[in-house]
């Protein structure tokens, strides 16, 4: 794959829409352009940053489509750049893509336009993959914290890391050559940026805690003996009809999961079967899963009959949860006999309370610190956050016990590991990586 040639790609989905475009970026991105594209509004050069309206014209069939050219550097890429708009047919956009490669243009990879883009500076490679996230986000949340990756929050943090420690370095290699001079003053304020910097990381790294919230979603389970109300609640909180709702004590038997947002971050809802002792050998199975979806869940919702009495059983189930992570429901309030010590009385039949339900669900899992702040939601960030942490624990260590040649392994380990989330310092094949989870035509 040659940096040199000029590409090609759709950069609309590949799928039937009003408006589809193509985009070319390279040095000929601009006389491949001309070879196609005519337009009445062309009065000698096409104009950079000016959309024009005119005919593109391939082999086959003519469009009438919109022309706009971004000069380089001050494109996406930047290289020349040139995207149409024409009509968002399969077969059309697929006419004009083999028109443009039949007169030069190469076939992009994925990923490639971005990868152009991190190769000549106008984005780093953290940036990058903030840009990938955005794309292939299934949630608002990891929306929210792409956006803040694509813009540069991580990188901000990494290279204020780096200016500090490259200063503590060149402090300490300046003492190296002049021991005498130097040495006693600038050891002292190697060690204070040093700890500073350690400090400033282990902030950005303990953001990774709340990750799985962001990429994954919260899991809530709903808990509770045979016939209490968890597959109506369900349903009430679905706002649809997803699980099966009879009289008969057992009707669920097996872990019926569904997914919806809550102020923008996905929840996997599951519905488990009433535990119970049962001699049932389908029963046991179901009743055996949904112990390991409470086990697994983030928030559990203790479901009560309030139309029955209290049980030992009752009692006992409940004792067997995580009480920070449980928030009591006594359900159907609307034939209530027997009130529960609970944490929000509710009717799952009409839908009464199920908003302050939510609102309950909201504090128990505390969604607004998890999206009001930036988390490291990529494995490679935190690994070469957690290794760069190591490094600088190490040399705090043996601050005073060793040379300063010794010192000065660990604080460049360090650097090393934190130019790898930028890009000023990384190995080819990860970079490759990155963008091979891109798709075509970014």
């Amino acid at each position: 794959m040659s940096t040199k040639d000029t590409i090609v790609a759709k950069a609309t989905a590949d799928a039937m829409a009003a408006i589809g475009i193509i985009r070319i970026s390279g040095q000929n991105a601009l006389s491949l352009a001309k070879e196609i594209f005519t337009s009445k509004e062309i009065k000698g050069d096409i104009e950079a940053r000016r959309m024009y309206l005119g005919q593109v014209s391939t082999k086959n069939f003519k469009d009438k489509a919109f022309c706009v050219y971004y000069k380089a550097p001050h494109s996406y890429t930047g290289e020349d750049v040139i995207e149409f708009q024409a009509h968002g047919g399969k077969t059309l956009l697929d006419g004009i893509f083999r028109e443009l490669v039949s007169k030069g243009a190469r076939p992009a990879e994925p990923g490639e336009f971005t990868k152009r883009a991190y190769l000549n500076g106008k984005v780093d490679l953290a940036s990058a993959e903030g840009i990938c996230d955005m794309i292939s986000a299934d949630s608002e949340a990891e929306i929210m914290q792409a956006y803040r990756l694509m813009q540069g929050e991580l990188s901000k943090t990494i290279t204020a890391s780096i200016e500090k420690l490259t200063e503590a370095v060149a402090g300490l290699e300046a003492s190296l050559d002049y021991p005498e001079e130097l040495e006693e003053d600038t050891r002292p304020e190697s060690l204070l940026l040093i700890k500073e910097v350690k400090k400033d990381l282990e902030k950005t790294y303990a953001s990774s805690k709340n990750r799985r919230y962001i990429t994954d979603g919260i899991n809530i389970s709903l808990c509770g003996l045979t016939n209490v109300g968890k597959s109506s609640l369900m349903n009430a909180i679905l706002n649809d009809d997803r699980a099966i709702v009879t009289d008969v004590a057992g009707t669920t038997r097996d872990v019926l999961k569904e997914t919806f947002m809550i102020d923008g971050i996905k929840v996997n809802l599951v519905d488990t079967a009433g535990i119970r002792e049962s001699s049932d050998n389908i029963e046991q199975i179901g009743i055996k899963k949904a112990k390991e979806a409470i086990k697994g869940a983030d928030v559990i919702l203790f479901v009560m009959d309030t139309s029955i009495e209290e049980t030992d059983e009752e009692k006992a189930l409940y004792n067997t949860l995580d009480k920070q992570k449980t928030i009591r429901v006594a359900n159907k309030g609307d034939i209530l006999k027997f009130p529960r010590n609970a944490d929000i009385l509710i009717e799952a039949e009409t839908g009464k309370n199920i908003e302050k339900l939510m609102d309950l669900i909201l504090e128990k899992i505390n969604v607004k610190n998890i999206t009001s702040k930036g988390t490291l939601t990529r494995e490679r960030h935190i690994f070469a956050i957690q290794k760069a942490i190591e490094f600088l624990d190490n040399a705090i260590a043996v601050y005073d016990k060793t040379t300063i040649d010794c010192i000065l392994i660990d604080l460049k380990g360090a650097l090393r590991r934190l130019a790898d989330i930028t890009g000023e310092d990384v190995d080819e094949s990860i970079v490759d990586k990155v963008f091979s989870k891109f798709c075509v035509g970014k």
